[in-house]
C-alpha cells in the first residue's frame, strides 16, 4: 500500500505524541490516539494507523538490547546490561542467550547496532583477508 506524505507526517506526529522525554511509550496515549483515528475515520487514516504501528516497531526495536556470549555469564549479562544503559540509556526490553557455536566472546546488539567480539568472527574476519 502506498502511503501519501501527509499520511507519514501525521503518523511522525502520532508517534511523537506519545513518546515520554526518557524515549518510552505511554501506551494509553498511543490507543487514545488509534481508537480516536478508527472512530473518526478521517481521511486516509488506515494508512496513518499502518505507518504509526510500523513506527512503533522501528523504535521498540531501535530500544532492544540482545545478548549472546558463548559460555554462560556470572550474573546473565547484568553488567553488560548496565554498562549500555549507562552509555545508550534505558533499554525497552533485553534478552540474554547462551549460544555455543560463538566458540569465545560476546555479541550485543541494540536496534540496528551489532558489536560482535565473538571468536567465530574474529576467525571469519581473518580468512577473509587471506583470500
Amino acid at each position: 500500500m502506498k502511503i501519501d506524505r501527509h499520511a507519514r507526517q501525521s503518523a511522525k506526529k502520532y508517534l511523537r505524541a506519545c513518546l515520554r522525554p526518557d524515549g518510552s511509550f505511554d501506551e494509553k496515549g498511543l490507543r487514545e490516539i488509534v481508537n480516536l483515528l478508527v472512530a473518526e475515520k478521517p481521511r486516509n487514516y488506515l494508512p496513518i494507523i499502518t505507518r504509526l504501528l510500523k513506527l512503533v516497531e522501528l523504535a521498540i526495536e531501535e530500544r532492544t538490547v540482545r545478548v549472546e556470549s558463548a559460555a554462560p555469564l556470572a550474573d546473565e549479562g547484568a553488567s553488560v546490561f548496565a554498562n549500555l544503559e549507562q552509555r545508550f540509556g534505558p533499554a525497552a526490553q533485553t534478552s540474554y542467550k547462551v549460544n555455543p557455536a560463538l566458540l569465545g566472546g560476546l555479541r550485543i546488539r541494540r536496534g540496528s547496532n551489532i558489536w560482535d567480539g565473538s571468536l567465530v568472527n574474529r576467525l571469519d574476519r581473518l580468512k577473509q583477508s587471506f583470500s
